[in-house]
């Protein structure tokens, strides 16, 4: 499974985890490469959340409230609501 978040970045389910991946050049192809793997698809799209807000280049705190909202509103939107995960 392949779920793309953005341009930069995607999640890939492997037979034993979930990796992070991101694209690189390589021999002037592009290819996507692991850089993080995890034990649940929950957990690898919870580190891909909250590396977008850490990023996030909000001044003050209502920008980084309005930026926390609109990144998790983002990733909302690619999981259908029967699949969305809750604690």
């Amino acid at each position: 499974m392949i779920v793309q978040l953005d341009s930069k970045t995607r999640i890939v389910g492997t037979e034993r985890a979930w990796a992070l991946q991101r694209p690189r050049i390589r021999e002037g192809t592009e290819v996507w490469v692991p850089y993080k793997w995890f034990n649940s698809f929950g957990s690898a799209l919870e580190k891909a959340v909250h590396r977008d807000i850490r990023i996030h280049p909000a001044n003050g705190l209502s920008e980084a409230i309005e930026a926390v909202s609109t990144i998790v509103q983002r990733y909302t939107e690619l999981i259908p609501s029967e699949y969305r995960l809750t604690k």
